[in-house]
């Protein structure tokens, strides 16, 4: 009997404590949308700064009448993929609260991305849209080194302004790096560098051969 409930405390805790790399599916998350807040970091990747000002700017989204939500996984169950995950915590978030709803989940393992939206909403953001909000704005930043709270923000701006009846901005532009070109003539600091060292040099011998010949004249 002691033995039976040591276990179940044990396997309790073990729950409790999972850490947020735990592969995850849908049915490990709320039931039900937060209510208060639009940023599950379930990944612990944002700051608390961070993760208010997104929950900000996804309540904007409301003034549209669209429900957004912002949830990050350290990595999704085997068998599943971050836009599975996101659809089926969509659809039963939706049920709890039949809004139009928004959806974006980020995999921090893999830095895969997902952007899911209700059907309904599907002329507003249709899925090219989405798909290139998830893989080119906010998956392709995140390999290029972006942090997690500019390349969220960066996302739902983009889905923003297209809400806003606004042309689509697209993804941030790719600004490739043009290596230097070493030229063979000497900048100006070059040269000021190279004129000090030779002073330098000048002043140290004249250092070293003014004592000497000093000596040597009040030596006779």
């Amino acid at each position: 009997m002691a033995m039976g409930w040591f276990l179940g405390l044990l396997v309790l805790g073990l729950v409790v404590l999972a850490p947020p790399s735990m592969a995850m599916t849908a049915a490990d998350l709320p039931a039900a949308p937060p209510e208060q807040e639009r940023v599950v970091d379930q990944a612990e990747v944002l700051s608390r700064a961070a993760a208010g000002e997104l929950n900000r700017h996804l309540s904007n989204l409301t003034s549209y009448g669209v429900e957004a939500n912002l949830v990050t996984l350290g990595r999704v169950d085997y068998g599943s993929t971050p836009a599975t995950v996101a659809t089926d915590l969509l659809e039963r978030w939706q049920q709890q609260d039949p809004q139009e709803r928004l959806m974006t989940l980020v995999e921090t393992k893999t830095g895969q991305v997902a952007v899911v939206a209700s059907p309904a909403l599907a002329q507003r953001l249709p899925p090219n849209l989405l798909q290139s909000t998830a893989e080119d704005t906010i998956a392709g930043q995140l390999r290029r080194g972006e942090g997690y709270r500019l390349t969220m923000l960066r996302g739902i701006q983009r889905l923003d302004t297209v809400l806003a009846g606004e042309e689509d901005p697209g993804p941030p532009a790719l600004e490739a790096a043009v290596p230097a070109v070493r030229s063979n003539v000497p900048s100006h600091e070059e040269t000021a560098a190279s004129n000090a060292l030779t002073w330098v040099a000048v002043l140290l011998g004249l250092g070293t051969v003014i004592p000497m010949l000093t000596w040597w004249v009040f030596s006779r």
